[in-house]
């Protein structure tokens, strides 16, 4: 099975110069706990995880910090050929819960490991 048919597309994204509250807000909004962040050409720039953004909330409270300065750069991507098992093994290598999945330079959705294990029940039933 191919990760286009189970990554959840659109991708919800932010860009980079957004700050980090604004982030948390659209993640709330959301009921999300990653988002991938956007450059001004809307490329891929980065990405940001919940726990990330409320220890960075903690450390600079009260100050201004856009997602360019906590996000986490070189981001592992999928694309929408990959299969699930080759998603499943990369995130499982480097402890990633989610990938951005990236076609033709653009973030057209993310896959995740609640996406991989909703799979993974459907073939058990």
């Amino acid at each position: 099975m191919l990760v286009r048919s189970r990554m959840s597309s659109p991708a919800v994204t932010i860009r980079q110069d957004a700050d980090l509250h604004q982030a948390l807000a659209r993640m709330q909004e959301k009921r999300l706990r990653r988002l991938p962040v956007l450059d001004a050409q809307a490329k891929l720039a980065g990405i940001v995880v919940e726990r990330d953004l409320l220890i960075a909330a903690t450390r600079f409270a009260g100050a201004h910090v856009e997602l360019a300065d906590i996000m986490t750069h070189n981001v592992v991507t999928a694309t929408p050929d990959m299969t699930l098992q080759q998603v499943a093994r990369t995130m499982l290598e480097l402890r990633i819960g989610g990938l951005p999945v990236v076609e033709n330079g653009e973030v057209v959705g993310i896959i995740t490991e609640s996406d991989i294990f909703k799979r993974f029940v459907e073939m058990a039933a």
